[in-house]
This record gives structure tokens, sequence and C-alpha cells, in this order.
């Protein structure tokens, strides 16, 4: 379990005296039969003669001299922490690690300057926003050799066609991820959760029984794919009738969760069993995953994910270096080590999340989860939304508050 959103991690003074595990110690787990998957044996030969060679590196000094500290503000659930601690340790960085739960508090925190950060993963169209308003620094890739690593596909993305103020950290889409001892009659489509009228509806049979993200971007996007509207729409008669959808939904909601809460509550089906959810998140649950600790086997198979058969948010995840940074050899120090192939592997066998740089590392039983890795046939339904004015989103603004206290 990650620390809150609200806790940090600290390595430096009064950093963990232990690390589960460090560099080379995950590669082992991570590949091992043990834990129950098998990678090809050229991919677990390679992989350990790489980390071998990773491991001896650390610690030395290429490049300009890091600064001291580093300040980091990352979703929860979304790294290995023991090998993020590992790195900071063996270059003597004091390494702040804080978190949160939805891009709306990210981008508060950054525009409103109520915390320093050198470092943060802020998605797509938020980037561009940011740097738009001036809240980003421009990212050095000379300073950043393992960018080659990327896959070309990852590289010059919509929002910042010259990776100017973003480098790729990791992608997925926005679904529903239910267990389906409770819901056997499966889950297909947005329409599952959104008509209320209909006493056959899975949100009438699961009344109480399903939650719906506290992040306004994605809830307002999941009811305007519903009703076929631009998942971005400022249009206010639309904005209107994705209001009145979330309301009218909200009498046979749980409520409105984050991360953490789903991720604990779906395989125990208690309070509920149907959330919207991110597909890593649910590939988590599934793999048991942690983030100080490596599991591959599949501990959940009654977890499921789906893509709606309307459609779907795709996002893509982005390091983007805010612009009163202060330590700002240290972030692209960083970037630069995330981005080894192999550490970026780790990273998805641990996380279940995919991180583009490592997938020649990653085990093909790993990299064939399509909960995982996006599959191509799902991308005529995918939605990638677009940059928003200060005016456009103050009006969605407007009627997620609508929603929020009805």
């Amino acid at each position: 379990m990650s620390e809150g959103p609200d806790e940090r991690i600290e390595v430096g003074e009064g950093r963990r005296n232990f690390l589960k595990i460090a560099v080379a110690g995950a590669a082992a787990l991570a590949v091992g039969g043990a834990v129950g998957y098998y990678a090809r044996e050229g991919e677990v030969t390679a992989l350990k003669k790489r980390v071998e060679e990773l491991a001896a590196q650390v610690g030395v000094e290429v490049g300009p001299v890091l600064e001291e500290n580093l300040n980091i503000y990352n979703w929860t659930w979304y790294a290995n922490l023991a090998l993020v601690e590992q790195w900071a340790e063996e270059n003597n960085i004091h390494l702040v690690y804080d978190f949160f739960e939805d891009l709306d508090t990210a981008i508060s925190t950054i525009t409103t300057g109520a915390a320093q950060y050198d470092l943060t993963v802020i998605s797509d169209n938020e980037a561009q926003e940011l740097w738009e308003g001036g809240y980003l620094r421009e990212i050095d890739l000379d300073k950043i050799p393992n960018f080659k690593y990327v896959p070309e596909e990852f590289k010059g993305l919509p929002y910042d066609p010259d990776n100017t103020y973003s480098i790729i950290y990791s992608y997925g889409t926005t679904g529903i991820g239910y267990n389906a001892d409770f819901v056997p009659e499966g889950i297909t489509a947005w329409a599952d959760l959104f008509e209320v009228d209909n006493p056959d509806s899975v949100i009438r049979r699961h009344a109480g029984k399903v939650t719906m993200m506290r992040d306004s971007t994605e809830t307002l996007a999941a009811a305007a794919i519903y009703l076929g509207y631009d998942i971005d729409t400022t249009n206010e008669s639309e904005l209107q009738r994705i209001a009145d959808l979330l309301i009218a939904q909200k009498p046979y909601l749980y409520g409105y969760v984050q991360t953490e809460d789903y991720m604990n509550e779906l395989p125990v089906g208690q309070r509920y069993y149907i959330s919207h959810a991110w597909n890593g998140d649910i590939a988590g649950i599934v793999y048991a995953s942690d983030e100080y600790e490596v599991y591959i086997e599949t501990y959940y198979d009654n977890i499921k994910y789906v893509v709606p058969e309307e459609g779907a948010v795709v996002w893509y995840d982005n390091f983007v270096i805010p612009k009163n940074a202060q330590n700002i050899e240290a972030a692209h120090a960083y970037i630069n080590w995330f981005l080894d192939p192999v550490v970026s592997a780790i990273h998805t066998i641990t996380i279940k999340y995919p991180y583009p740089a490592g997938l020649k590392y990653v085990p093909v039983e790993i990299k064939n989860d399509p909960m995982i890795f996006t599959p191509s046939e799902l991308a005529d339904r995918l939605y990638l939304g677009r940059a928003l004015t200060p005016e456009e989103r103050a009006i969605r603004e407007q009627y997620w508050n609508m929603v929020m206290t009805a």
C-alpha cells in the first residue's frame, strides 16, 4: 500500500532503514520462475546481464554534479518505490516523494505554488495547459540520453510534438473494473452504469455497490462518451445533460472514491464491487501488486477490467518539470535513470502499468496482458483529450460542482 495522498516518503535523513528490493533483487524476483511467470530464456539472460551492468554503474558520477535534494510529485501506486529509494540513496540525494490521487489536486498544487516540486507526472492535455500557462520548464533532451529507448510512437505526441516540456511516463485507458463473483453477468458498456431508468440495468440491480472517480476530467468524460459528446465539450447544453445524467446516477452509487480505496475494496466486495477505474490499477489488483515487492502471479482472477463498447478515455502521463523547480540536474538525472529499459521494465513488472522504454525486457506474459498493454484493435474507440483554456476549464468546473453538491 502506498502512503496517503497527503503523506510522503523521504530518503536521506530519517529514511527507511531497509529496502525490500534493490536494483538487482527486483530484477531477480521479476524474472524468477518462483513467482509464477516464466519469461523466455533469452529475455531472462539479457535482463539479468543488463541489471548486473546497471548495478555496477550505480553511484558512478556521469555528467553534471547533481543537487543534494529532489522533490517528486506523482500519482499513488505508480512506481517501484524501493527502486526509487535505492537510486536516491546511491546518488546521495535527499528525496521527498509526495502523492496525489486526481489531476484536479495536482494542477491546483502546481498552479498555485502551494508546494515546490522538481519533477511531477501529469497527463497529456493538462501538461499542455500548464506549459501554455507558463508553469513548466523546458526539458533538455541532451541531458536525457536514454530518451533514445522510448519507442517512436510515444515521441512527439499531439500535445507536445517536439517533446519540449514532456516525456512519456506511462499510458492507459479509463474503464470499468468489477468483481465477477458479485457481477456474474458481466459488464460491457457505460450504459450498464448510467441507465438508471432501466430496472434491469447493472446499476439498478447492484444499487449502492458502484463507484465513480473523484477526478472531474474522467467522470465528466465517461458521461460524455455515453451521451455521444466530445469528452472535452464546453457546450453548456451538453454539459447540463452530462450533469443531469451524473446527478440521476448518484442515488445508486456507493460514492466517488479514489484509487487506494477501490484497489483495496474490489477484491473484498463488502462495501462495493464495481468501480470506474484506470486499467493499471485493476491489473495491480489482479496481480496483488505492491510498491515495494515484486509479484507476478495472478491472485484475483475474479477481478475484471473492461473498455466499454461506447469507448473510453486514453491518456498519456508524462514527466514534467515545474517552473519553480530548484533541483534541475537531479530532475533530469532521475528521468534519464527511469528511461533505462531495465529500470522501466522493473517498474512495469512491479506496478502493472506499462512504461514504454522497458517493453523489450517485460516478460511475454505481462506484455500480452490486455489490461496492462492496451490492444491496438481498441484504438478506434479510444478518445484523447485536448488542452482547455482557463475559461473552458472554469465552465466545466461549474457543472462538476453542480454534480458534487447535488
